[in-house]
């Protein structure tokens, strides 16, 4: 398997004989997802953001224009043996997630993700909602649990919860504390928590809905339901049977976690052809990232690809005889 930098390497002698960098690590890009869909006898996807090359971009996370490029990708895949989605993104907004996920659905009746390194927030409920998901050592999930901005800052919606929670506990415990919680409870306002308790539903019905839909809609053991209801809370940040695991949003959920949740995962060091093929085009990937100006991509095996952020080459106007 070629490292990141023999692929650096190779990408720098091309550019220096032919200055057609962009065409090569492009075609070196299909050359990878062929090999994948040939390997899976499926139609191959990569939906990639360059969130770790360019952290300051604010245009790197999923969005309902999202669905653009992968409307694009569909068009003339080959939808009957299903798709193979290679997921590299920090997530974004759960309604663009919640309209990726079943225009998916609406199209290929079987779907496996891969995740070469990172697919947090909505990137886990895009991975959450596949038949089966493919992660190797280095890679990992994240937590659910929506983000509000408030005031231009971040906050979790859980922790929004836990606030609340801890100053009615402190206020019932001693009513003089409510003098020192009245200013913080003030400046949130009773409508912040309503909306930071519908938005962790929203979520989490939405994972219990497309676990049952496509990872364990074979199951039909009388625990099945409580196995779903474990795995949304469990990615949700909330207490089931009396624990919680997860405590702040970016916490590491890697393949370990999932077997201890009996969801259908593979390890991809179990295949190293596989491996070879997806860490390359996961390498060719950055390498895409650091040489231009995109801020991420929508790429198949039938060579559609839709970018965001890339300069779009201009052309001089045509001559008019």
């Amino acid at each position: 398997m070629p490292s990141w930098s023999e692929l650096e390497f190779e990408f720098q002698e091309h550019q220096e004989s032919s200055n057609q960098e962009e065409n090569w690590v492009e075609k070196r890009l299909y050359s990878q997802l062929c090999q994948i869909s040939r390997y899976y006898n499926s139609s191959v996807f990569i939906y990639a953001s360059a969130f770790l090359q360019k952290p300051r971009e604010t245009q790197t996370s999923i969005t309902h224009e999202d669905v653009n490029g992968f409307m694009n990708a569909v068009h003339g895949a080959d939808t009957e043996n299903g798709l193979t989605l290679i997921l590299h993104t920090p997530g974004g907004d759960t309604g663009a997630v919640e309209s990726i996920v079943e225009y998916l659905h609406s199209k290929f009746k079987r779907m496996n993700v891969i995740i070469p390194y990172l697919a947090m927030s909505g990137g886990a409920m895009i991975s959450l909602s596949a038949d089966s998901i493919i992660l190797g050592r280095q890679s990992q999930l994240g937590p659910i649990d929506p983000q509000i901005v408030l005031r231009n800052q971040v906050f979790s919606a859980k922790a929004i919860k836990e606030g609340f929670r801890s100053a009615k506990k402190d206020i019932e415990k001693d009513i003089r504390l409510g003098h020192l919680w009245a200013p913080i409870l003030q400046s949130m306002g009773p409508s912040l928590l309503v909306e930071a308790e519908e938005s962790m539903l929203y979520s989490k019905n939405l994972v219990e809905k497309w676990l049952g839909r496509r990872m364990f809609k074979s199951k039909t053991n009388s625990d099945r339901k409580k196995k779903i209801e474990k795995i949304a809370n469990y990615f949700n940040a909330e207490e089931f049977d009396g624990s919680r695991d997860i405590h702040v949003h970016g916490q590491r959920i890697g393949i370990e976690e999932l077997e201890k949740l009996e969801m259908s995962v593979k390890s991809l060091e179990d295949d190293p052809y596989l491996q070879e093929a997806v860490m390359t085009t996961y390498h060719v990937m950055t390498i895409i990232f650091e040489t231009t100006g995109a801020l991420k991509f929508i790429a198949s095996d039938k060579q559609k690809v839709w970018f965001k952020g890339r300069e779009i080459p201009s052309y001089p106007p045509p001559t008019v005889n």
